[in-house]
């Protein structure tokens, strides 16, 4: 036996049988193992201290037991609970969960991140894909699978998503400002852009057409200029 970590061939060895069998009795391949075989080769395993190949496991289901969660800047707090919602779900469900962060909007740069993100998750094989970053208008994505994909915001026509009505949570916003009396209104809006931030500033000019509207980056640091300018 090899005095490093040991190998699956180690493990088919001590239980005594062929690597193909070993094989698929710990990767989860389609093809059943004897019972028998399979409980000599996972007690082997067990003595050897052998873990399984993630990555062969998923190779050979063409699956794995992985939820990969896309968000832009994770100390927002609007991504933050939005990543342990995904955990605490996928955790319930016996799933593990791999957090991707594109950083801050920034224009088609985010974009490209994203992408960049999504191609280096393919080769994870993924149970499913979680997207929660903003979107672009008229911005495709380039997602593989689109069956294991579900997006969080505005998502494709084809794809799984959880929508938020934005307009009309803003249109609501303004209609209640005015009913308290409120007369003089400004917002301070993300990038004109992106579709979350075109919704929400129609929606409150809808009903307050005379709004001020002030753009500024997709943080906190850029929601504090735009009010210090106002």
């Amino acid at each position: 036996m090899s005095e490093n970590a040991p190998t699956l061939t180690d493990v088919a060895a001590h239980a005594g049988v062929s690597l193909a069998t070993a094989s698929r009795a710990l990767n989860g391949s389609a093809r059943k193992v004897n019972p028998e075989l399979q409980d000599r080769v996972l007690a082997s395993a067990r003595t050897l201290g052998y873990s399984a190949n993630v990555q062969a496991q998923a190779v050979a289901r063409g699956t794995s037991n992985v939820v990969a969660l896309v968000v832009g800047d994770i100390a927002d707090p609007y991504f933050a609970s939005i990543s342990s919602g995904v955990v605490r779900v996928a955790d319930e469900r016996g799933l593990i969960v791999t957090i991707t962060a594109t950083g801050p909007y920034s224009g088609p740069e985010s974009m490209a991140r994203e992408e960049a993100a999504l191609d280096a998750l393919r080769g994870q094989r993924p149970r499913a894909v979680v997207l929660a970053g903003s979107r672009v208008a008229g911005a495709g994505t380039r997602v593989g699978d689109r069956e294991r994909v579900a997006v969080i915001g505005t998502g494709a026509a084809d794809l799984r998503t959880v929508d938020v009505d934005n307009r009309g949570g803003a249109a609501a916003l303004a209609t209640q400002l005015l009913a308290l009396g409120y007369e003089d209104f400004a917002v301070l809006a993300g990038p004109e852009e992106l579709v979350t931030v075109r919704d929400r500033v129609d929606g409150f000019r809808s009903v307050v057409p005379a709004a001020r509207v002030v753009h500024a980056e997709f943080t906190r640091a850029g929601g504090h200029r735009a009010m210090s300018g106002l």
